[in-house]
């Protein structure tokens, strides 16, 4: 593959997750659903981007993360009970993400 057709593949890539998040974004503006919604738009968005980059484990890991915080909010409807997940999974995120860099 060419510089100037990996560059196109990324400017694709880039277009397919902003489009997914501004189509999530006015779906829960319209729905008036802002919080936890925004979560769940930048979810699905950075989940297809890694997809499409064929990084799966790291997918998995962002959706279960991502799919945490509107549940327990949901769940429990307070931000106190869902800052501690919030936190654990940024976390959670880092160990992950040190232990793929390492192989």
């Amino acid at each position: 593959m060419t510089c100037l057709e990996e560059s196109i593949a990324e400017l694709t890539r880039q277009r397919v997750s902003e489009a997914l998040f501004l189509t999530g974004f006015g779906v829960i503006w319209a729905l008036d659903w802002l919080w936890p919604g925004i979560v769940v738009a930048f979810g699905v968005s950075w989940t297809t981007s890694l997809v499409i980059r064929r990084k799966y484990w790291a997918a998995t890991v962002v959706a279960t993360l991502l799919c945490i915080v509107p549940v327990t909010y949901t769940i429990f409807e307070t931000w106190e009970a869902t800052a501690p997940y919030l936190v654990a999974g940024v976390g959670v995120v880092g160990l992950a993400r040190a232990i793929i860099l390492r192989r």
